[in-house]
């Protein structure tokens, strides 16, 4: 996919500064609904997103009510998050409401892939949010999390979809896990994140990763690491100053990450 798609919510007196830094990033295009909604097309490089961060940055200094989100190599048409197809229930101080952009991300990206009879992995499940919604759609789910009290709350929100294959464990990422599985879903920090990798080539020694949970400015490193560890990046997306990947490929464990 050549092109950026780019979606934009901002009060109509910004527009002229909008379309002002759409002309620097050489957006084509260009579209303008109701005076608040825009929608353009922007180049592909390496630091799109980068740029991106930039726009949203410019734009949420003059105004708090303004959102933005980009996708890459995905199949979303119009602004991101559809309605959960099930009920749940989370406790205050559990992460995954499912109104976190990291979050919206994810379950956009599940939503391009196909799950049915798939095994996911959900990794850091917290509210079980991600999990539950591969379980709906067809996904065998395993959903891990450190914490006793967030896994106490997949398993009610896991059980409230009435299916039957899937099992929430206690764990620490992936560590107490022998099997492989098809999609691996993880809404989880820098740091988690590449502490998770090096375990890609024994739990997914094929398939599909779906990651979110770091800010756009860390994406050169991101971009770096996935490579280094053997990963095709096959789309991305970013909402208000988030990014999520969709990742593929054969992991290698051993390959040295160079920053």
């Amino acid at each position: 996919m050549p092109f950026v798609r780019l979606w934009a919510s901002l009060p109509s007196e910004f527009g002229s500064l909008f379309r002002q830094s759409l002309s620097w990033l050489y957006a084509r295009s260009v579209r303008v609904f109701g005076e608040r909604y825009w929608h353009a097309l922007l180049p592909h490089h390496s630091e799109a997103p980068l740029q991106i961060h930039w726009l949203w940055e410019r734009l949420k200094g003059q105004s708090t009510d303004v959102a933005v989100y980009a996708s890459w190599g995905t199949q979303t048409q119009s602004f991101p998050f559809a309605p959960l197809p099930f009920s749940l229930q989370v406790e205050v101080g559990i992460f995954g409401t499912g109104r976190h952009p990291t979050t919206q991300m994810c379950l956009i990206a599940l939503q391009s892939l196909q799950l049915q009879g798939k095994w996911l992995l959900d990794i850091g499940t917290g509210s079980g949010i991600l999990a539950a919604f591969g379980l709906s759609q067809g996904a065998k789910v395993v959903a891990t999390e450190i914490s006793f009290r967030a896994a106490r709350q997949a398993f009610r929100n896991l059980n409230s979809v009435k299916k039957t294959d899937w099992a929430v464990i206690i764990c620490d990422l992936a560590s107490c896990l022998r099997k492989t599985f098809d999609v691996v879903v993880c809404n989880i920090g820098a740091e988690a994140l590449m502490r998770l990798l090096p375990e890609l080539s024994r739990i997914m020694p094929k398939g599909f990763l779906v990651a979110s949970g770091w800010m756009a400015s860390e994406w050169r490193s991101l971009r770096h690491a996935l490579r280094s560890f053997g990963l095709k990046l096959n789309s991305w997306q970013f909402l208000n100053g988030w990014m999520g990947i969709v990742a593929a490929g054969q992991p290698t464990a051993n390959r040295p990450f160079e920053p």
